[in-house]
């Protein structure tokens, strides 16, 4: 097969990346083993078929890379320090490649998350879990934010995938429901209600909330008090900037009691007795949000992992 030669405008060396790529390797392979015929053995390929794409190498660089004796060949100068740089340079470009053909099965890359709620156990836990067992060199970055900073970041591609509860419409976002959480309220165990089996609100009522601060954690809380309440206004919030953890070691503490979501009470205080509520017997709703723009090949095998996981269909609402 007759080699394709690579026009050069006079005075300008502008060398062919496509053709560089493909006969680098066979100077790279000759400098290595100080040879073109232990080389072209290297390749199963002839000495001379070696030596010709070798020499159009040089003729499309302009400089020349070899010095060509009985002995072998030893790189010049210039050859030496093209050839460690190019050296690097291809591994380096083979290890994108490989990297861009697994990204685009879904296997590495990065994911970036958007949530509401604990990981401690859960859907979206072992959703979690699972994808990293499948995929282990996908690189996840996980972020609590509020639903609308969430949905400002889903639309600045910021974050990939937002897991959210009571979601409606967003526009320029697609949205599938996932799964249910019941509420719990977190009580010490010496308190006179842990026995209970649930509780009303009327029996809470007087109880003094500990809610974490910050738009993620204090949201839910808030949403789930003016539900209980009726939207009262005398409701005793007690705002804590901890995390669930210390704050379950503040309702042990006598401190007040929490709200919390079924995921976050396997975070587990031998002093605090989690009861659901009765009157949010309806579970919160959480569905897996995305923009409409995202191309993330990564978050697209998350979103197949949770529509299988839940039971759903290739639909979005």
């Amino acid at each position: 097969m007759a080699e394709r030669m690579v026009a050069v405008p006079k005075g300008i060396r502008m060398p062919d990346i496509a053709f560089d790529l493909r006969y680098l390797r066979y100077a790279i392979l000759v400098a290595q083993h100080g040879s073109f015929r232990s080389a072209a053995e290297s390749l199963d390929l002839s000495q001379s078929t070696v030596s010709r794409r070798v020499r159009l190498l040089e003729r499309v660089l302009g400089v020349p890379l070899f010095e060509r004796d009985h002995k072998g060949a030893k790189l010049t100068a210039a050859g030496q320090r093209f050839v460690q740089d190019a050296t690097v340079g291809a591994n380096l470009l083979t290890d994108a490649i490989r990297d861009l053909q697994n990204i685009h099965r879904g296997g590495v890359g990065e994911i970036r998350i958007g949530l509401m709620l604990s990981l401690a156990s859960g859907f979206l836990a072992d959703l979690l879990k699972s994808f990293r067992s499948r995929y282990p060199d996908a690189e996840i970055t996980v972020e609590e934010l509020s639903s609308d900073c969430a949905k400002i970041s889903l639309l600045c591609n910021r974050v990939d995938v937002a897991f959210l509860p009571n979601v409606g419409e967003i526009p320029g976002c697609q949205a599938i429901e996932l799964w249910g959480e019941q509420v719990f309220c977190a009580l010490p165990t010496n308190h006179r209600l842990a026995g209970r089996e649930n509780l009303n609100w009327e029996d809470i009522a007087d109880e003094a909330f500990l809610v974490p601060s910050g738009g993620a954690g204090a949201e839910l809380d808030v949403y789930f008090l003016r539900k209980l309440s009726g939207g009262r206004a005398d409701v005793r919030m007690s705002m804590q900037s901890v995390g669930r953890e210390n704050l379950l070691n503040m309702v042990s503490d006598g401190y007040g009691v929490a709200l919390l979501l079924a995921s976050a009470t396997q975070q587990r205080n031998d002093d605090v007795a989690f009861i659901p509520l009765a009157a949010l017997r309806e579970p919160v709703r959480f569905s897996a949000v995305w923009s409409q723009t995202n191309a993330n090949p990564v978050a697209q095998r998350l979103l197949e992992m949770a529509r299988r996981k839940a039971g759903k269909p290739r639909t979005a609402k």
